[in-house]
């Protein structure tokens, strides 16, 4: 089955569901009847997850005599509701237009209520462009400023005015699309199969439906955007045996065709561990049952159904348990271990050289940094670890980290390097930057796949992220595609990871001032999370307290939302 049609017919058998939060009011087209006689039963006990509490979308029905902009408001409202193929939705347009309108080609997303202008028979309907939904379920962001402008023509049908031209896909304001779909994650590997990385998609509500919709896109394969860095274990020409993946008493059944019993044991482990960290996210699956014509698929190591908590050594984050924070405290790289606050073994804690930017390798046992006059040093943190000099006198910025131990580092003269274990200088291509665009940051993400990165273009410096492409696991690496994540800042100083789909950056919204955001890059939102006066340096990573360098000489930390002081010092990080 084509899988659009697939994914636009497990849409509409389920629910779209409202939201429910704080006290709203919410817009007459979705307000249901609410009983106001008959029995009181007690029902079951519910737990309060703000997150899973929804109420169904009642979209109202065309009434007689309404206008052509009052016609294309309430296809709007209504298509936001997804009962029957978007069966209310449909009821404004003609017979025709609704047999031709392609409801899976993707969303055009929009901010605020947006302007109707009609001119006759035309109604245009125009909106800041939040960002689109493609037909795979990738959110991409809109460029800052972008405007939607859609054009719906209308027609008499038996007395009333219908739309006998629709758009293609949904037309949906943000506050529908957080309604009506939650960004999930199909997994899948690091070019070396040793970390899960998240390609996050946008899934209606729709229950149970949920699992078949994230197994039917692991299958397909990864996204355009992420597909050149990434690999996956289940072999060409697999698929589901039949269109559902059930969810039975908490586990989620997974049948494949047979050509899946073909695949060796390493690929079905990693088959194994892209279908349980994917399916371990929808509510109430609490195993997964990988099977072949109803027999259980043998897989080394684990048995069947395999726990949700299967495969923790792959898990996305890239971050090896223990890990503690780093920075720089009077000249001495210091380790932060629970309260405890010491200079780091070897040189680089003996205050023989003095850095301004450290970094720190995965494993907590390289360290890299640059000193004030941008001489890039390096060296190991054990009790005779030395400091040598990588790069001299290049006027080196912004070292960091990747998963094979290269510290990636922008040379004044270079451009953006790495300088590999061995010694060797490679400079890395950055492919589809803005024009006039300058590189100020590049930090590789944990699982070695994607790189945030930060520009300045005029006044103005921007959040990026590309992908990091390499034609074989020993050969350079290069950055391509960089996309934009978010489109309200303003302004950003500083960028680190603090999750394996979320950013932590130093950077101002508007007219405010500086101040600490996490930045979702799957679905493009920013939560802003206060800081410290005058903050320039942040280092963050998973489960671990976000750390901010402020101007006043203070290394300060976030804890119960509050932002308090870890002591004096510079140049936060964590292990990259």
């Amino acid at each position: 089955m084509n899988h659009r049609l697939a994914r636009a017919r497990l849409v509409g058998a389920g629910l779209v569901l409202a939201l429910v939060s704080g006290c709203g009011t919410l817009p007459s087209s979705l307000i249901a009847q609410v009983p106001t006689s008959g029995p009181i039963d007690q029902g079951d006990q519910v737990a309060a997850k703000s997150g899973d509490q929804f109420i169904r979308v009642i979209a109202r029905e065309p009434r007689p005599d309404m206008t052509p902009a009052q016609v294309v408001q309430g296809f709007l409202d209504a298509s936001a509701s997804f009962d029957g193929d978007h069966a209310v939705a449909r009821q404004y347009l003609t017979a025709e237009a609704s047999r031709d309108w392609d409801t899976a080609a993707g969303v055009s997303v929009y901010e605020g209520v947006g302007t109707l202008g009609a001119s006759a028979g035309l109604v245009s309907l125009t909106a800041a462009l939040a960002g689109t939904i493609s037909e795979n379920g990738r959110y991409e962001v809109a460029d800052s400023g972008s405007v939607l402008n859609v054009d719906f023509s209308l027609v008499r049908d038996s007395g009333e005015w219908r739309i006998d031209k629709a758009p293609a896909g949904l037309v949906l304001s943000l506050s529908d699309v957080d309604r009506a779909f939650r960004s999930l994650s199909v997994y899948f590997f690091d070019p070396g199969f040793n970390t899960l990385v998240p390609d996050a998609r946008m899934v209606p509500v729709i229950g149970p439906g949920q699992a078949t919709t994230l197994v039917r896109d692991l299958i397909d394969g990864p996204s355009e955007w992420l597909g050149p860095a990434v690999r996956t274990g289940f072999p060409d020409g697999v698929a589901l045996s039949f269109e559902a993946v059930p969810v039975q008493g908490g586990v989620a059944v997974v049948d494949l065709t047979p050509i899946a019993r073909l695949a060796d044991d390493s690929s079905r482990r990693a088959m194994s561990q892209q279908l349980v960290w994917t399916l371990r996210q929808v509510p109430g699956v609490t195993a997964v049952e990988i099977s072949v014509g109803g027999v259980p698929l043998l897989v080394p190591g684990v048995g069947s159904p395999q726990p949700r908590d299967a495969w923790p050594e792959v898990d996305p984050s890239g971050l090896l348990p223990g890990s503690d924070a780093f920075f720089e405290r009077d000249g001495l790289v210091v380790k932060v271990d629970g309260e405890r606050v010491t200079p780091v073994a070897g040189a680089g804690g003996s205050g023989e050289t003095r850095l301004i930017d450290i970094a720190i390798s995965r494993s907590g046992q390289r360290l890299a940094g640059v000193d004030a006059e941008g001489t890039l040093w390096g060296g190991e943190t054990r009790q005779d670890g030395t400091l040598d000099v990588l790069l001299v006198g290049r006027q080196s910025t912004a070292p960091a980290f990747d998963r094979t131990n290269a510290v990636w580092v922008l040379d004044q003269e270079l451009g953006l390097i790495t300088v590999n274990p061995d010694g060797r200088v490679v400079p890395i291509p950055v492919r589809g930057l803005p024009k006039d665009a300058t590189l100020l940051q590049a930090v590789p993400s944990r699982d070695g796949t994607r790189v945030a990165l930060v520009i300045q273009v005029g006044p103005r410096r921007s959040l990026l992220v590309g992908v990091i492409v390499r034609s074989t696991l020993s050969s350079d690496p290069q950055v391509t595609s960089p996309i934009s994540v978010e489109s309200r800042l303003t302004e950003v100083l500083d960028v680190s990871w603090a999750d394996a789909d979320a950013l932590a950056v130093v950077g101002s919204d508007g007219a405010g001032s500086m101040q600490v955001f996490e930045v979702d890059i799957a679905r493009g939102s920013v939560t802003g999370l206060g800081g410290p006066v005058e903050p320039f340096s942040v280092a963050a990573a998973p489960g671990l307290p976000t750390l901010v360098a402020a101007s006043d000489g203070v290394i300060y930390r976030i804890s119960g939302g509050a932002w308090r002081a870890e002591g004096l010092g510079t140049a936060p990080a964590y292990p990259g």
